[in-house]
């Protein structure tokens, strides 16, 4: 469910080529691994992530943050994720330093201001009991079973991924822009888009490739 192909039959038959324009429609973000849930020393439960595309990590720190994707349980069944992008919803971040605790960090150099190790997403701190070993991560699990019915080893078949939890807004007190997270590609796939929507009774075959 990542690719749209979309095609105008031309009156040429297609050994003869094609007229092609390929735009892609996936944007820099965080992906959770296989593995992902832990509890660290602090008893915060966490999701660990790797960075995907030209992410410029420092910029993801505690800013909020969404959760996207699909999970298969055990049953085989296809659950859809979608937390942080309604009001009502909680939202998750990366965490970063307090100010007056950044002194060595403002020092280095800005791609090792936030490293991708340290891009671990915050999910909770409450414990299901205080006596129990990871008391955290078990309310966690808790929580995700009671709500989205699958467990920890279905995060092994899950594709889930995590992106700035902001809405599209009109930039500037002209609204002549658009700030909005993932733009620049959209408005790239926007203009293939149109393209292919006005070709009519083309001679060669036109083909549009929207892909992640």
């Amino acid at each position: 469910g990542k690719a749209v192909l979309m095609f105008i039959i031309g009156k040429e038959s297609i050994e003869n080529g094609m007229n092609i324009v390929g735009s892609h429609i996936d944007s820099p973000r965080l992906d959770v691994k296989a593995n992902p849930l832990y509890e660290d020393t602090d008893g915060i439960a966490k999701l660990k992530t790797h960075y995907y595309g030209g992410v410029k990590k420092y910029q993801y720190g505690t800013i909020p943050l969404a959760i996207h994707g699909v999970v298969f349980n055990k049953d085989g069944e296809k659950i859809e994720v979608n937390i942080g992008d309604d009001e009502k919803d909680p939202v998750f971040c990366v965490t970063d330093l307090l100010i007056h605790l950044s002194k060595d960090q403002m020092a280095k150099p800005t791609r090792e201001a936030l490293t991708g190790e340290q891009m671990n997403l915050v999910l909770g701190n409450i414990p299901v009991n205080e006596e129990d070993k990871e008391a955290v991560k078990k309310n966690i699990l808790k929580l995700i079973k009671d709500k989205y019915n699958f467990e920890e080893e279905d995060f092994k078949v899950a594709e889930l991924e995590v992106v700035p939890a902001t809405k599209a807004r009109e930039l500037g007190l002209d609204r002549s822009m658009v700030l909005a997270y993932g733009h620049d590609d959209r408005i790239c796939a926007y203009t293939s888009l149109q393209a292919i929507l006005e070709v009519e009774n083309p001679t060669k075959t036109a083909l549009c490739i929207f892909a992640d």
